[in-house]
């Protein structure tokens, strides 16, 4: 049996919080269809429907024991077994016993509601709605599957509009026992809303307390802030300012200052430093803009140990540059038009004195067009003010036209390229330079393409042999790498290939060397009397399930030697994964200037994950790293412990550092510094 009627009530707004998930139902906000097997009207005018009733109401089903309906009084009451599902799979309500709305005055309630939202698993024993207002009483929330429940989020009462979340009694429990615990929590929900962020607390080498407290601010639909407390209890205190506007696609502009107030006298983490650095007031100023074409970044900081004094992850202590730049492009149909003015922050030195600025550098590229017949013309032009305080600075221009000719011969096709390489240096502070340079050079290439089949064997192949030639060096100023205009006479080759059975490739090579008629190059610094450059090897095999190996080589043929080694042996069985990895580097000299061995294990037992690191210098006989972890891995959440040796050569001493992990709901993993 089927009835309609038409049910009004203003659009509801569409929450992303959690606790949206189970009043979703309350929704009835236009055309109902009920089903059910029997209908009856009583005296008042209530539309009752018992029996298997299934209620489509537009992107929802509702089924109940019975349905109740008064036109008059627009109220309506679900009872016995309540079911609730969206059409698109996100909510659903498994277990409900009683609900009641009534959409003239937007008020209503569900008792002992228990479902799923996205992936997150809720219970609650009441909801109430009052317009665009929910509270909901002893109320649950998990993202571990309902026959494992292992972490949930209860609370005692919970008040929903549409900007905030006031929750009271907040129990975080493990294992139903309760480990954190928040009287009362106020966050944001539905768009961006301001508010508190989850903080972060540890320690590290000097400081036994560390917390830094976030405080967002929605500004606008376009823009926002962030606020960062940030507290220690030995080195400096400070805190950081970031605004983020968007302009025609997320963050546009970001601009951030971050400042910090240092202890007088100068703590122990300033001993062994040149006390010239030292600073009261330590800060760092951050912005990037993008505009498409137009992009802009500033990045300085007030003196270079803030990053390692600062900052609590390894990569952003170790940051060796801070680059301020600002760059236009403009791409045209024929040409290309480009402007970069860039300004490096040397974090490794203690001044910036001696570091290479480019202030600015404009360049015009002319696409490659077709002259006549196979001849094709482009051209690369730039000017480039290379400065710094102390060493060679100094004005270049720049002219590079180039013609490239691909030609069919003898069935192949041959490409070849003749580069008119003009440098034009003024302004230099220093004598001895050449300061006009022209060259010729040219270069010849013909590319092969053989493939082969036996039987269920397939190998693919690709080889390309080609000649540079440039007549002679010049002592002209090295800025960058255009200025690397060295005498160049030499024949190269380069194979790949690979082979596979079936449709499964095990086998991948790499090989590439040089003749140099020059009778001599340069490698790391060092020139050596050798025709036949040096031959790099790659070779990747995978003979079988979970076991891959990999070789990075480049050989001196002549000097009888490897140049440069990286192999690597993966084994994986079931839940055991184990990597042995060995590097080695060596001067045309033959002297070893790197030389390591790491071993990588992780092995898993039920729920419990080991894992171990260890890199080893066999040149000085130290340990670098030395690292192993232990995590528990739950249903929906994990806690674990890092520890890790890192090895100081300046301080001549292993770092003993300590990480406590912990995942909550799969949603969000903190790493807390215990020592460092």
């Amino acid at each position: 049996m089927l009835f309609r009627k038409k049910l009004q009530k203003p659009d509801m707004y569409n929450f992303r919080v959690l606790f949206v998930l189970f009043l979703l139902c309350f929704g009835l906000t236009f055309g109902v269809e009920v089903f059910s097997k029997y209908m009856e009207r009583e005296p008042d005018g209530t539309l009752v429907a018992r029996e298997e009733v299934e209620v489509y109401y537009e992107n929802y089903y509702i089924r109940a024991d019975e349905v109740r309906y008064n036109p008059q009084t627009k109220e309506v009451i679900a009872e016995g077994n309540v079911y609730v599902r969206s059409t698109d799979g996100k909510l659903e309500v498994k277990k409900g016993s009683y609900a009641y709305i009534d959409l003239n005055k937007k008020v209503g309630y569900f008792l002992n509601a228990e479902g799923r939202f996205q992936r997150f698993y809720f219970k609650a024993e009441k909801a109430e709605m009052e317009g665009d207002t929910y509270t909901v009483e002893n109320g649950e929330i998990t993202t571990c599957p309902p026959d494992r429940k292992e972490m949930v989020l209860c609370f005692s009462k919970a008040r929903i509009d549409q900007k905030y979340v006031i929750s009271e009694n907040n129990s975080l429990r493990l294992f139903r026992v309760p480990f954190a615990y928040l009287p009362i929590f106020a966050y944001p929900v539905g768009e961006r809303r301001s508010g508190l962020l989850p903080p972060t607390v540890g320690s590290n080498t000097y400081n036994t307390f560390i917390y830094q407290q976030p405080i967002y601010w929605a500004i606008s639909k376009d823009k926002d802030a962030t606020l960062t407390i940030d507290l220690r209890d030995k080195q400096a205190k400070g805190f950081s300012i970031e605004y983020r506007q968007a302009f025609f696609k997320e963050d546009d502009l970001q601009f951030k200052v971050s400042y910090y107030k240092e202890p007088i006298p100068p703590g122990k983490w300033w001993e062994g430093r040149d006390p010239t650095t030292f600073r009261e007031n330590r800060y760092r100023v951050q912005l990037s803009l993008d505009l498409g074409n137009f992009k802009a970044g500033l990045d300085t900081i007030s003196d270079p140990y803030l990053l390692e004094d600062t900052y609590l992850r390894a990569r952003e202590r170790t940051v060796p540059y801070l680059t301020s730049y600002v760059i236009y492009k403009k791409d045209f149909e024929r040409f290309l038009i480009t402007f970069e003015a860039k300004h490096f922050y040397d974090t490794t030195s203690l001044n910036n004195e001696r570091t290479l600025q480019k202030l600015p550098e404009i360049a015009l590229y002319w696409k490659s067009q077709q002259l006549w017949g196979p001849i094709f013309f482009s051209l690369f032009s730039s000017y480039t003010n290379f400065y710094r305080e102390e060493g060679l600075r100094g004005q270049r221009l720049t002219l590079f036209p180039e013609l490239s000719i691909p030609k069919n011969l003898f069935g192949r096709v041959f490409y070849s390229n003749l580069v008119f390489e003009n440098l034009y240096y003024f302004g230099l502070n220093q004598q001895g330079y050449k300061q006009t340079v022209s060259s010729l050079y040219f270069s010849e290439s013909v590319p092969f393409i053989f493939d082969l089949q036996a039987g269920n064997f397939k190998f693919k192949n690709f080889l390309k042999v080609g000649y540079s030639f440039r007549e002679k060096d010049f002592n002209n100023p090295r800025f960058d790498n255009r200025d690397q205009l060295n005498r160049t006479s030499q024949i190269d080759a380069l194979w790949t290939g690979s082979m596979g059975y079936k449709d499964k490739e095990f086998l991948n090579l790499y090989v590439s060397s040089a003749y140099n008629y020059l009778g001599k190059y340069t490698y790391g610094g060092i020139t050596a009397d050798r025709r036949l450059l040096p031959i790099r090897t790659i070779v990747s095999l995978k003979p079988f399930e979970g076991v891959s190996l990999t070789t990075d080589s480049l050989y001196d043929t002549e000097g009888g030697f490897p140049l440069r080694t990286s192999n690597s042996l993966n084994l994986s069985y079931k839940n055991n994964s184990l990597t042995l990895s060995y590097q080695t580097a060596r001067n045309l000299l033959n002297q070893r200037t790197t030389d390591q061995t790491s071993l990588s294990f992780s092995t898993s037992y039920g729920t419990a994950v080991f894992g171990l690191l260890l890199t080893r210098d066999n040149r000085i006989g130290k340990d670098l790293v030395r690292q192993a972890s232990l995590d528990y891995r739950g249903a929906c959440w994990s806690l674990g412990l890092l520890a890790r040796d890192n090895y100081s050569g300046t301080r001549g001493k292993h770092i003993k550092e300590l990480y406590l992990t912990f995942n909550i709901f799969d949603l969000q993993r903190f790493t807390v510094p215990l020592k460092r």
